[in-house]
């Protein structure tokens, strides 16, 4: 599973040493990192992620407790994105002042929930079942098919 990570330059810790530490721990995820500059350029960022084929995202944006309506507004953009893409954006707001083990906890979180809510990843091929355009072989139809094959493979009849 692809998971992507995308964090800003403007936020105050680097939270991708830990969620790369946690993602470790987990089977068969792989992680897509993007920095984006500042959190307003996040729902672009999440767009260009999904262009990366990744199956969910876990954005990390620091912000000041004062900007609730700046961070409603982000959210709103991010749902808007999360609808075009048909997968999810699991964002994590932290404060500047935010600790250490308190934005892992909130990461590993994400992460999971992540994990849950991916889209499931197809079987692989195996190369022995049908495709859409082959007919089973024991059908109703199974006499008609049998002529309709013996005609085309007489030569007698030629459009041209």
């Amino acid at each position: 599973m692809r998971i992507g990570f995308l964090d800003c330059k403007t936020n105050s810790k680097d939270a991708y040493p830990a969620f790369s530490e946690l993602a470790d721990l987990q089977a068969d995820v792989q992680i897509e990192k993007f920095t984006c500059p500042n959190p307003f350029k996040v729902p672009a960022a999440c767009k260009k992620l999904f262009g990366r084929q990744v199956d969910a995202i876990v954005a990390v944006v620091t912000t000041e407790s004062d900007n609730e309506h700046e961070m409603s507004f982000l959210r709103d953009k991010i749902a808007d994105v999360e609808i075009a893409e048909g997968k999810y954006v699991f964002l994590v707001i932290e404060d500047i002042n935010v600790l250490d083990q308190q934005l892992k906890n909130d990461l590993d979180r994400a992460l999971l929930e992540a994990l849950e809510h991916a889209p499931p990843t197809p079987p692989p091929a195996t190369g022995g079942g049908m495709d859409m355009f082959s007919m089973p072989q024991t059908s109703p139809q199974g006499q008609e098919e049998e002529e309709v094959q013996d005609f085309l493979k007489d030569d007698s009849h030629r459009l041209f």
